[in-house]
């Protein structure tokens, strides 16, 4: 696997900004809808050999081109400090650098954060291109899709999760609920399996027509679910009126 496959498997593995996501080279191709395709690559803007950016390429597979725009790390993430490095002082504008093959950031490496905020800024272009989920029909129950943690005290966020599957029952909805489909079956210590059971959750979310997220704080597996939520035009609702972590501006939250 090359640096650069490594580095967008960071970006789009799991992360529900495209899907069915494929690698070569430099490049990461990957769905929308039916007949929509996005194109990721990693892009020189300014000097060769230094990859400072993402370029997007939306495609219809019938028409071809239908957008193309440029991320460049220095909008998103800005100048980088490096306080350890003597040699820059002001910081410096991150970018892959190819020397001769040999393929690294260069002085700065992305955090996790850095990554996130990237995602986010992917996250927001696509949207307008993402094929929505039509509405529901409001003349029978709808499939409400359980985003609650899983992590931690497994027994008893599972638990936790049961009790509120109950409660959408109980309303007369039907609740999809990831935690008491996918552990009875898999290994939640096994990589493959646990890649596995993240985009099989994200594409039964597809399927619903309403998000519940429950819980204080919100992880990272349930940003995913509510970016995508967001993405299809899925109501969110929650039972907190404030939350653990600050949300996207894109979150569109709805309070129960």
């Amino acid at each position: 696997m090359t640096r650069y496959e490594q580095e967008l498997r960071k970006l789009f593995d799991g992360s529900g900004l495209m899907d069915r996501p494929q690698y070569s080279g430099r490049v990461c191709v990957g769905e929308l809808g039916k007949d929509l395709r996005v194109r990721a690559e990693f892009f020189s803007a300014h000097v060769a050999d230094q990859y400072d950016a993402i370029r997007l390429t939306v495609l219809n597979r019938k028409e071809g081109v239908v957008d193309r725009t440029l991320l460049q790390f220095k909008d998103v993430w800005g100048k980088k400090p490096v306080p350890s490095n003597p040699n820059f002082r002001s910081g410096v504008m991150p970018h892959l650098w190819d020397d001769h093959g040999d393929v690294d950031w260069y002085v700065y490496h992305p955090s996790a954060a850095d990554y996130d905020s990237l995602r986010q800024a992917i996250g927001q272009y696509l949207s307008m291109f993402r094929e929505r989920t039509p509405e529901w029909a409001q003349d029978g129950p709808k499939l409400v899709f359980i985003c609650a943690p899983l992590r931690g005290d497994v027994e008893k966020n599972i638990e936790f999760a049961r009790q509120k599957a109950q409660e959408v029952f109980a309303d007369g909805d039907i609740p999809i609920c990831p935690h008491l489909l996918f552990p009875p079956i898999t290994d939640p210590k096994h990589p493959e399996q646990d890649k596995k059971v993240k985009e099989m959750s994200l594409r039964l979310l597809e399927s619903c027509q309403q998000l519940n997220v429950y819980g204080p704080i919100w992880t990272d597996d349930m940003w995913k679910h509510i970016y995508r939520a967001g993405d299809l035009g899925i109501p969110v609702m929650t039972d907190q009126k404030a939350i653990g972590r600050t949300p996207p501006r894109r979150s569109g939250r709805k309070e129960r």
